[in-house]
């Protein structure tokens, strides 16, 4: 919170207006966090502000989109303006850019097979773990919430790996890495880069027992989008949800898609452009309005690493053939990361890149926001009224009949090399 005299004149207020005046009986004027339905893109939902509140008088709330955001109670509030130091929006560090990079993937093979990419994270992952630490992640929850949460052994990882095209919500994640910090534990932390320099200003501190680890995103989209798609689909297959993967490599590294399976025994495998969440998502009308005008998207970060999807290793390793398995890009943003990098080595098969033609062939979503849909908000508006996510998918972001009838016959491409054959015309 900033306090002002009565004295202060308007041009001195912050130039985002996303903070507004209130009176109080002090005779002080105070301006206080107040995102609202104009301003919701200067918030990233990181929970910086709300966890280092001692006052308790800041919570996350979730809108109408399912998104949270913070809310004062005014009456709590003691003017220590802590909120305000460590919002990340509000206080954007920049970092110089990365000149050590990497393509790397796990020797396990199963590891890389369930993970989204090359199986990069559980190798440093496994590092940590190994020296009595701690890791922290995005994962479901038993009703396939997503929900940062972490893991102490090695097994629990397998939880982290592949991707989450959902939000995840905090909760108290950032106290409790500080608390594990502080009791001398190592700990690392990995998330989208929002969280990441949220919770380092949060810290408020460096720490050399913390390690980072920043995914490049193309946005977050809506948890209450996930919940209506789920809602839907237990309802078309007539059974709970047993299992869910966003980036499952049934057909490929290169084909991925979002598997279901349920209860009953039936399953579901879809690809971006016939499945109701993933088209979506990808056509940019359910993120998170500060995602299309991201402060984050730059390729140096104040994280220690920074991995993306590698997609077109053949550019970058002369005479390595693509297997369609999956390869990580890793780019060194820190002395630590390199250190992690180093520890981890073993596990990983690792080739050296250059991180500005890695950046310009794959990386793109690292400084380039995603397009706003002109549907966005109908598109919610329907989702609110008692409409089903096909209902709404089918009124605003239509899924072309022969989409849909390339996707019934993608085994039998996939089983034929058809589906490997399209795939690299399209790479080239």
């Amino acid at each position: 919170m900033i306090v002002f005299s009565k004295k202060l004149k308007i041009t001195e207020c912050c130039p985002k207006h996303f903070l507004t005046m209130h009176s109080v009986v002090s005779q002080t004027e105070i301006k206080m966090i107040n995102i609202n339905e104009t301003n919701k893109k200067h918030c990233c939902g990181c929970t910086a502000c709300e966890s280092v509140c001692h006052k308790k008088c800041i919570s996350m709330q979730t809108d109408n989109e399912g998104f949270k955001y913070p809310v004062v109670d005014k009456t709590k509030c003691v003017n220590c303006r802590l909120c305000e130091k460590v919002c990340p929006i509000l206080n954007k560090t920049h970092n110089v850019f990365p000149n050590t990079a990497y393509v790397v993937r796990n020797k396990n093979s199963e590891i890389v097979r369930s993970s989204t990419s090359g199986g990069a994270v559980t190798a440093f992952s496994k590092e940590i773990i190994n020296n009595g630490g701690i890791v922290f992640g995005g994962a479901f929850d038993s009703n396939f919430y997503v929900k940062h949460t972490y893991a102490e052994t090695e097994s629990e990882l397998s939880k982290f790996r592949s991707s989450k095209y959902v939000q995840s919500d905090m909760g108290t994640t950032f106290t409790e890495v500080k608390q594990q910090l502080d009791n001398g534990k190592f700990v690392m932390f990995t998330g989208t880069p929002c969280q990441v320099e949220g919770l380092q200003n949060y810290l408020r501190k460096p720490y050399d027992n913390l390690f980072t680890i920043d995914f490049v995103c193309r946005a977050v989209p809506s948890p209450l989008v996930w919940e209506k798609y789920r809602e839907f689909m237990e309802k078309k297959f007539g059974s709970e949800i047993t299992y869910a993967n966003f980036r499952e490599k049934t057909y490929g590294y290169h084909s991925a898609n979002l598997t279901l399976r349920f209860a009953n025994g039936k399953k579901s495998i879809e690809n971006t452009n016939t499945d109701y969440m993933l088209k979506s998502f990808f056509k940019g009308i359910c993120s998170r309005p500060s995602c299309y005008d991201c402060k984050f998207r730059e390729p140096g970060r104040v994280s220690d690493l920074t991995v993306f999807d590698c997609w077109n290793i053949t550019r970058y390793v002369n005479g390595l053939a693509d297997d369609d398995k999956g390869y990580t890009a890793v780019i060194i943003q820190s002395t630590k990361g390199a250190k992690l990098f180093e520890k981890a080595k073993h596990n990983l098969i690792v080739y050296p890149a250059n991180p500005k033609l890695l950046l310009e062939n794959d990386g793109h979503m690292a400084m380039e926001n995603p397009k706003y849909h002109k549907n966005r908000k109908e598109y919610f508006e329907m989702l609110n009224n008692g409409y089903n996510i096909e209902q709404v998918v089918k009124k605003y972001i239509p899924i072309k009949i022969s989409r849909k009838i390339f996707g019934k016959f993608r085994g039998f491409f996939y089983k034929t090399g058809i589906l490997r054959f399209l795939k690299k015309l399209k790479i080239k």
